[in-house]
C-alpha cells in the first residue's frame, strides 16, 4: 500500500516512545523498590509485634476486670474471713459463691481454676472441670511462698506470672497462665485477708504468639523485666533467658548476632505489665526473600509496563480518536437521528468505514420513511381487530345467558339483564372511540357484573374501589372487562358456595393499576407457569388463554412493552390479576377535548 497504514503509525510511535519511557521508569522503579524493601523490613516486623501487643494487652485487661469482680464481692470476703453465726449461714454463703463464680466462668470458657486463699485458715477452690467446689481445701502454708509474697506486696494490684506450671498444684506440669491479686477488706483500714489466684488456659495467648512466624524464619516470645521468657508458642523456651539486651525505649529494632546467626529483633513493651513482646527474625532468610521479591517485582513491572505502554499508545494515538467519532455518530443514529454523518476525510481503513457508515445511515432513513406510515396503519388496524374480538366474545356469552335464563326460569330477570346489556353496549360502542374515561369504564364493569350476578343467582359479592383522582384520565375501553370475566368464569363459577370478587382502580405514581382478585378455584401450578410465560412473550401461541394474551398485546402496542398484565394464583385459594398502564397528559388532553 502506498499510504501508511494504522499498523505502521502505531509501530513508529511505539518505538519512539517506549525506549525512553522504559529506560527512565525501569531505573526509578528499581531504585525506589530496593530502598523501600531494605528500609521497611524492620518496620513491618515491628508493626506486627505492636498489633500482637495490643491484643495481649486487651486480653490481660479482661483478666484484670474479671479478678476485680471476685475481690470486690462481699460474699467472697465473708468466705475468707470464715466467721459465720451458724452452719446454715455458711452453707448459704458457699452456695452464693459457687453460683457467682460459675456465672463468671461461664462467660468465658478459658478458666482452669480459681483459688481463694485466706490468711485466717479459710480457703475456697472452684474449677469448671470438677463437679463440686472445695471449701477450706488449703491451709495458710502458702504464705511463705515467693509468689504469695509478690501478690501481697502488690497491695491489690494484679501480679502476672506468665505461662508456667500451676502455682498451687505441685507436680502438675501442664502449663497455665497464672495471675493473682490481694483480697482486702472493705473497711477503711483495707486489711489484706487473703489472695486470689487465677489459672487460665494459655491457648489464646499461644495462638496470638503463633499467628505470625515470619515465614518460618522467626518466633515471638514474652519476657519479663529480668529478660526471662515467660511465654512462647510451644513452651520449649519457657524459663530461659532471652540473651539480647533490649533498649530502654518502649519499642525498638535491634540487629544482633544470636547463636551464631544474625538476628533482627523487634520489641514492644506491654501497657498492662512490665513485660515485653519480642519478635526475632533470622536476618539471612528474610533478606534473601526480600531480594528475590524485589527482583521479581522489578521484572514483572518491566514486562507489564511494555504491554501496557504498547496498548495505550496503540489505542490513544491511532484507534481511540477515530473510534470515538464513529461511536458518537452511531449513538445518534441509535437514538433516531438518521441525519448523523462522520465528516472526517481519511485515506486509511477508518476512512473506508466512515464512508460506508454514512451510506448505511442514509439508506436506513429512506427505508423508515417508506415504511413508517404503513406501520402506523397496521398497528391501528390491529388494535381495532383485537378489541372487536374481545367484545364479540362477551356479547355471545351474554346472549347465550339470556336465552337459557328465559327457558329455564321464565322470570322478570330477563328485563334486568336486557337493561344491563343495553347499558353495556351503549358505553361499549361509545361512537366508535377506542378510549373512554375511567368513570365510563366503571359504568361498563358495573353493567357487566349486574348481568352476571343475575345469571349466577348472587353466587358472588362484588367489592369495587376507585381512586377519585382517576376520573380525569382516559384509557382503552376494551382491556378491563375481560379480566373480570375471567375471574367469574374460571374462578368463582367453579367454586362451591358464594365467592368474593374485588375490583380496584389504583392511582400509583403516573400509572393506573387495575387489580382483580377472586377467592375462587385458583390455577394449578403448572398451568400458572405456562400462563406467565405466555404473558411474558415466551409461551406457546395456542388458542388457550386468548383473552389475557390479547389484552397484553393491546397494552404493548398502545403503551409499550414495559406495561402489561401480571398474574398470581394458588390452587383452591384464589387468583389475583394486576394490569398496569400509564396515565399521561395525552390521555388528559383527549378527555378534555
Amino acid at each position: 500500500m502506498k499510504l501508511p497504514t494504522v499498523g505502521v503509525k502505531v509501530f513508529v510511535l511505539f518505538v519512539a516512545s517506549v525506549l525512553i519511557i522504559i529506560t527512565v521508569m525501569g531505573y526509578l522503579f528499581y531504585d525506589k523498590s530496593a530502598e523501600l524493601m531494605e528500609n521497611k523490613i524492620g518496620g513491618m516486623a515491628l508493626q506486627n509485634v505492636q498489633q500482637m501487643s495490643k491484643r495481649i494487652d486487651n486480653l490481660m485487661e479482661g483478666y484484670e476486670d474479671r479478678s476485680l469482680q471476685v475481690v470486690g464481692n462481699e460474699e467472697i470476703q465473708k468466705q475468707l474471713i470464715g466467721k459465720f453465726p451458724n452452719e446454715t449461714e455458711q452453707i448459704r454463703n458457699n452456695d452464693a459463691n459457687t453460683a457467682f463464680l460459675s456465672n463468671l466462668v461461664n462467660s468465658r470458657n478459658d478458666v482452669n481454676d480459681i483459688y481463694l486463699l485466706g490468711e485466717k485458715g479459710f480457703s475456697y477452690h472452684y474449677s469448671p472441670k470438677t463437679s463440686f467446689p472445695a471449701y477450706n481445701a488449703f491451709s495458710n502454708t502458702f504464705m511463705e511462698e515467693d509468689w504469695y509474697k509478690q501478690i501481697r506486696e502488690a497491695d491489690g494490684e494484679v501480679v502476672y506470672f506468665g505461662i508456667r506450671p500451676s502455682l498451687i498444684r505441685s507436680g502438675d506440669t501442664n502449663p497455665v497462665f497464672s495471675f493473682g491479686r490481694a483480697e482486702k477488706t472493705f473497711t477503711t483500714r483495707g486489711e489484706i485477708i487473703g489472695v486470689l489466684v487465677y489459672e487460665i488456659d494459655p491457648t489464646e495467648i499461644i495462638e496470638i504468639l503463633s499467628e505470625i512466624d515470619y515465614n518460618g524464619s522467626g518466633m515471638n516470645v514474652i519476657v519479663d523485666a529480668e529478660g526471662e521468657i515467660i511465654g512462647d508458642k510451644d513452651g520449649n523456651r519457657l524459663s530461659s533467658m532471652l540473651g539480647v539486651p533490649l533498649g530502654d525505649e518502649n519499642q525498638g529494632i535491634i540487629s544482633t548476632p544470636m547463636d551464631g546467626e544474625q538476628m533482627l529483633v523487634v520489641y514492644n513493651r506491654l501497657e498492662t505489665s512490665n513485660w515485653t513482646l519480642v519478635g526475632m527474625l533470622l536476618g539471612a532468610d528474610l533478606m534473601k526473600e526480600a531480594g528475590s521479591l524485589r527482583w521479581y517485582i522489578l521484572s514483572l513491572g518491566l514486562a507489564f509496563a511494555c504491554i501496557g505502554i504498547l496498548l495505550a499508545i496503540f489505542i490513544a494515538s491511532t484507534v481511540h480518536r477515530p473510534l470515538q467519532k464513529m461511536i458518537r455518530a452511531m449513538r445518534r443514529a441509535e437514538n433516531g437521528d438518521f441525519d448523523a454523518r462522520i465528516e472526517d476525510k481519511r485515506e486509511d481503513e477508518f476512512g473506508y468505514l466512515f464512508t460506508h457508515f454514512n451510506r448505511m445511515v442514509a439508506r436506513i432513513k429512506e427505508l423508515i420513511n417508506e415504511l413508517y406510515v404503513q406501520k402506523l396503519l397496521e398497528q391501528g388496524l390491529q388494535l381495532k381487530m383485537l378489541g372487536s374480538q374481545i367484545n364479540a366474545h362477551f356479547l355471545y356469552n351474554t346472549l347465550d345467558s339470556i336465552h337459557w335464563i328465559a327457558r329455564i326460569h321464565k322470570v322478570d330477570d330477563i328485563s334486568t339483564m336486557i337493561f344491563g346489556l343495553s347499558k353495556y353496549l351503549r358505553v361499549s360502542l361509545n361512537e366508535g372511540r377506542d378510549e373512554v374515561s375511567v368513570s365510563e369504564v366503571v359504568q361498563l364493569l358495573d353493567s357487566y357484573i349486574m348481568i352476571q350476578k343475575i345469571r349466577y343467582q348472587d353466587k358472588f359479592s362484588l367489592h369495587l374501589h376507585v381512586d377519585d383522582s382517576l376520573e380525569k384520565y382516559t384509557v382503552l375501553k376494551y382491556i378491563f372487562q375481560p379480566l373480570v370475566e375471567n375471574a367469574i368464569y374460571h374462578g368463582l363459577e367453579k367454586k362451591s358456595g358464594k365467592g368474593r370478587l374485588d375490583v380496584a382502580f389504583i392511582h400509583e405514581d403516573d400509572c393506573l393499576k387495575f387489580k382483580v382478585t377472586d377467592d375462587g378455584a385458583g390455577i394449578a401450578a403448572d398451568k400458572l407457569t405456562d400462563l406467565q410465560l405466555i404473558l411474558g412473550g415466551k409461551g406457546s401461541e395456542e388458542y388457550n388463554n386468548f383473552a389475557l394474551r390479547n389484552i397484553n398485546s393491546q397494552i404493548h402496542i398502545a403503551y409499550g412493552a414495559q406495561y402489561g398484565i401480571e398474574i398470581q394464583s394458588k390452587f383452591g385459594v384464589g387468583t389475583e390479576v394486576m394490569m398496569t398502564i400509564p396515565l399521561t397528559k395525552r390521555n388528559q388532553n383527549k378527555h378534555a377535548g
